[in-house]
């Protein structure tokens, strides 16, 4: 797994194609390519009613790699959440 050299923020998963995914940051849509086996991962995760995925901050790829203890990836699911309680303690709980 490589570190975070930059910063990074969340996207809403919006439309997967073959070859790239739109995203939605902020109100504005990115088109970003994937890999087969990104593909393959978001294909099944897509099913669910709002998937977030971590994106590098230009906005150009996808960061599949960040571990679920990263302090930055639970402030970024917070503060899309906007909620008092941690996202960590939500996915605990099945939320």
């Amino acid at each position: 797994m490589r570190p975070l050299d930059r910063p990074f923020t969340m996207g809403q998963l919006l439309t997967l194609q073959p070859k790239t995914v739109t995203v939605l940051i902020y109100g504005k849509q990115y088109d970003i390519p994937i890999s087969i086996s990104e593909h393959q991962l978001l294909t099944a995760i897509a099913k669910d009613e709002i998937v977030l995925l971590p994106v590098n901050f230009e906005r150009t790829r996808l960061l599949l790699d960040i571990p679920e203890t990263s302090p930055q990836l639970e402030q970024e699911l917070n503060e899309f959440a906007d909620s008092d309680e941690s996202v960590t303690d939500l996915l605990k709980e099945g939320v």
